[in-house]
């Protein structure tokens, strides 16, 4: 290729400059006795040096067993730990899949929840807390609805598009014959039932306790009247909404070294089951035991001996006898 540049006389005094040529067909590799064919292998077969190439290995995956997968669903999904172990307790006993959603609907019903019951029961599957069961025998006897979804899937017009009728052929078939030619039959897949497994029952027992609750409050047992605090009022009739929690906890004495706030105490109280949460701050089954034992009568003691309050009136009764004492001598002697 030529490229002619052309300089102009008003800005250097010199004649018309005809150009240079730009060489095209420079070839790097030219000096070097290489065939056509080494030369593609060397160029093809280059690869930059990758640093820390042994640390880039992608180790093999290591399998988990089913008490490990349960865990590890449990702790990416803190706030649906006990709707996924309420799940498995449903399941005790066989479920189809509509079943168990439908009864999780109602016992533990979360409309805000981005997983629906269906999802819930399939990662739990897929954890090894449930088990599926294929129910043999069932595809001559479809189970009540199947059928009708199965058409409603298929189509009405499937049938008559692959399957002519007699009636249009003109032909009757007489009765067992069976019509001649390729034909398609379609029947609904044999349902399923869901049931929970060993290792399902065993996260149950780990997770859903009265001891576990206990533990978490009894770390800090300076915070009982806290803890307190919180499950009475989340106790009361349509619970506590998280404002009024907070104002009530937030500017207690006890919060204030090291700062605390009611979500550190909230937090450990919905991580053990203790409270949930269902538009309001709600107590459980588990949390009404613990709030009724002997845990907090120590606690309730101590908060009444603190009270300003009774401590200002045992003052005052105090200081009404040393008047007295006091007084009864110096009458005596007059």
């Amino acid at each position: 290729m030529q490229v002619k540049v052309r300089v102009s006389r008003g800005l250097m005094d010199m004649s018309d400059v005809e150009a240079f040529v730009i060489d095209d067909d420079f070839d790097p590799l030219a000096d070097l006795d290489l065939d056509e064919g080494e030369r593609d292998d060397a160029e093809a077969g280059y690869l930059p040096p990758i640093p820390d190439a042994d640390k880039s290995v992608v180790p093999p995956p290591v399998e988990l067993s089913p008490a490990e997968r349960i865990e590890k669903l449990l702790a990416g999904m803190p706030g649906q730990q006990f709707r996924l172990l309420r799940a498995v307790e449903l399941c005790a006993e066989p479920r189809t899949l509509e079943e168990a959603a439908a009864a999780l609907d109602e016992a533990h019903p979360s409309p805000t929840s981005v997983y629906s019951s269906v999802q819930v029961i399939q990662l739990l599957e897929r954890a090894g807390a449930l088990e599926r069961l294929e129910d043999e025998g069932a595809g001559d006897a479809p189970a009540e609805g199947e059928e009708d979804r199965a058409t409603e899937a298929m189509g009405e017009s499937a049938d008559a598009d692959i399957a002519p009728s007699a009636a249009e052929d003109g032909e009757a078939l007489a009765e067992g014959e069976e019509p001649e030619g390729d034909f398609i039959s379609v029947t609904p897949a044999p349902p399923c039932r869901y049931q929970a497994t060993q290792a399902g029952f065993d996260a149950i027992a780990a997770h859903v306790n009265e001891d576990r609750i206990v533990q978490k409050i009894v770390e800090e047992k300076r915070y009982l009247p806290i803890f307190q605090r919180v499950l009475e009022m989340a106790a009361r009739e349509g619970g506590c909404p998280t404002k009024e929690l907070d104002t009530a906890v937030d500017g207690d004495p006890l919060c204030a070294e090291p700062r605390r706030f009611c979500g550190f105490f909230r937090g450990k109280l919905e991580e053990t089951g203790a409270i949930e949460w269902r538009d309001t701050w709600t107590i459980t089954d588990l949390g009404r035991s613990v709030l009724a034992s002997d845990l907090f009568d120590a606690a309730s003691s101590a908060e009444g001996a603190a009270d300003p309050s009774l401590l200002g009136a045992a003052a005052s009764s105090d200081a009404a006898s040393a008047v007295e004492g006091v007084a009864a001598p110096s009458s005596s002697v007059r």
